[in-house]
């Protein structure tokens, strides 16, 4: 059964409101204008331009991504060369073990700030990681990390990631692998 908003005299119809922003943003997918779009629905083209403004998670800009326990490092971090991520850290779980255990507290806490300022002054994050790391690293940077879930926590050993679902991801990002390479791009 549809919801139904009471807002004022009116009623407005959550089905009907959803359906037509998927009708907009499909449009707008298929290539058409604002403009075309915004005369479609009657509506003005400042509506669907911040109709995408709301929704948009990331427009170009430079890539941050984080990995860990990761088993194929080398091809995770082929891929996000190709892909021009700027700043890659990964880490294996015998790495990240010897890491926490070979600082102090201290050294352990200002290594960390550290990179979560780094990773701040990205664009975007991109987190390999099990699931209780994604709502810690959007609060930690303060705004929604992308990425892939390799694990339920704790995870204890190293986890392959999916270089295929990795280079979908950094395309929707990136535009697409740098250089002229050829990348994978599988549909979603």
């Amino acid at each position: 059964m549809d919801e139904l908003w009471h807002i004022g005299d009116k009623v407005l119809s959550r089905e009907r409101l959803l359906r037509t922003l998927e009708e907009m943003l499909g449009l707008r997918q298929a290539g058409f204008s604002q403009q075309a779009t915004a005369e479609r629905f009657s509506v003005d083209r400042s509506f669907v331009s911040r109709l995408e403004a709301i929704a948009e998670v990331h427009k170009g800009g430079r890539i941050g991504l984080v990995g860990f326990p990761v088993a194929n490092k080398e091809a995770v971090r082929r891929t996000a060369e190709e892909y021009g991520v700027e700043y890659v850290l990964l880490l294996s779980e015998r790495e990240r073990q010897a890491y926490l255990t070979s600082r102090s507290g201290m050294e352990l806490l200002h290594e960390v700030l550290g990179t979560v300022a780094r990773l701040r002054t990205l664009d975007h994050v991109v987190l390999l990681a099990s699931d209780r790391w994604f709502s810690l690293a959007n609060g930690l940077l303060g705004r929604e990390v992308s990425g892939i879930r390799i694990g339920t926590s704790p995870i204890a050993e190293d986890q392959e990631v999916p270089i295929a679902a990795l280079a979908d991801l950094l395309s929707s990002l990136a535009g697409g692998p740098k250089g002229g390479g050829e990348g994978t791009q599988p549909a979603r």
